[in-house]
């Protein structure tokens, strides 16, 4: 596995790349955590899901509180939040976040719908 470093987003997993935010070389318990995440993922789509929501799930304050700290103060690593990624040149889909995306729009969809 290897680690590069990049200005935007927080932490991706591209194959056998982990790309992170080259500011987090100056958060080395972010980046830890961060590392320790992209190193469970899998190159089955549908198990990242589970990660994820169980990384959701299992999030502490203070490990929220870094990740919001951080992005608020590299605003860079706001771009995490983007559901497609460039990567090479080559598009990837977080379905994570499409499906979290998905579930928000189908809840605002349906309150407006049935008020």
């Amino acid at each position: 596995m290897r680690v590069k470093y990049s200005e935007w987003g927080l932490a991706n997993r591209f194959g056998d790349t982990i790309l992170l935010n080259e500011n987090l070389k100056y958060y080395p318990r972010l980046r830890e955590i961060l590392i320790d995440h992209e190193l469970t993922h899998e190159r089955n789509p549908l198990k990242n899901i589970k990660i994820d929501i169980d990384s959701v799930k299992n999030i502490g304050f203070l490990e929220a509180f870094m990740r919001i700290k951080f992005m608020l103060k590299h605003p860079k690593s706001l771009i995490q939040m983007s559901p497609v990624w460039i990567y090479k040149r080559r598009p990837y889909f977080d379905l994570s976040l499409i499906l979290i995306y998905l579930i928000i729009g189908s809840m605002f969809i349906l309150t407006r719908w049935l008020s």
